[in-house]
């Protein structure tokens, strides 16, 4: 029986390359005042950035429902095909519950579904990782085996290059961003449990990069790296310069380069730059 793999639009991966890899994705929606978008479809990550950085107030977004999941769902067990299923942390969206809620409707067995508990490019790099034991020929049961380890051992860092888009959020009060802005810090967010979190505040963007690196090399003490991601929300300058402090630290098979879209540049802002890998 084929396997389908399906995600959400926060994966950040091109809908080009979800395409010709047979993985459909659900998008979530973006909100400029009453202006709704569908993420990924009728709004690219371009003109998100441009959108973002003209307005005032930060965009808002809401997840994907039911019945969009049901829809989804209910086109490959039609055809014939075991669907799995993996999503954004179900504690960031409510995307996932959603997908559960449309499983119990149609009450199949060959629906599998995955909390990835993070976002962004640390969910691209799963779907890559999880769509390349789908076509090693693993059933379904051993594909969710597979996904329970990535899980545990994902690990993903950031780093904001602005504070602006917190303020705008209400994390951080106007005194205490332009504090940070004054003191250059550069917030360093991870992903840890399912939530993100502030892992460090680094002055300046280069002791950023190489505190990421620096906890890089902890999980690859020999230097030699199989995959991992790197990430820039609207800025292929930092991440180009990222990618070359990489390769001369490590032996690296395969660095995909993942943009930030707009769940995640919402809050992290444009410029951020961040790896992912497994620990």
């Amino acid at each position: 029986m084929k396997i389908t793999l399906i995600t959400d639009s926060t994966c950040d991966l091109k809908p080009e390359f979800l395409a010709n890899e047979g993985i459909p994705f659900a998008p979530l929606k973006v909100l400029f005042g009453e202006k709704e978008f569908v993420d990924k479809i009728d709004l690219t990550n371009a003109e998100f950035y441009e959108k973002m950085r003209s307005s005032k107030e930060l965009p808002t977004t809401s997840q994907v429902n039911p019945g969009e999941f049901y829809e989804l769902f209910s086109k490959e067990l039609e055809a014939g095909n075991q669907v799995i299923g993996v999503f954004l942390s179900s504690e960031l969206s409510g995307t996932y519950n959603s997908a559960v809620v449309a499983k119990e409707m149609l009450g199949n067995d060959n629906i599998f579904l995955i909390d990835s508990r993070t976002v962004s490019f640390a969910l691209g790099l799963l779907v890559i990782r999880l769509k390349a034991k789908i076509d090693s020929g693993a059933t379904a049961e051993e594909v969710i085996d597979y996904s329970k380890k990535l899980v545990e051992s994902s690990q993903l860092y950031g780093m904001l290059d602005t504070l602006e888009n917190l303020k705008k959020g209400g994390r951080l009060s106007s005194g205490t961003a332009m504090i940070g802005k004054m003191l250059n810090l550069k917030p360093i967010i991870e992903v840890k449990e399912g939530v993100v979190n502030v892992a460090e505040k680094a002055r300046g963007s280069r002791k950023g990069l190489t505190w990421m690196i620096e906890q890089l090399a902890k999980s690859y003490p020999s230097g030699k790296i199989e995959e991992m991601a790197v990430a820039h929300a609207n800025s292929p300058e930092k991440v180009s310069d990222l990618k070359q402090l990489l390769l001369e630290r490590f032996e690296i098979g395969t660095i995909h380069e993942i943009e930030i879209g707009s769940v995640v540049g919402t809050h992290a802002g444009e410029g951020a730059v961040g790896i992912t890998y497994y620990k």
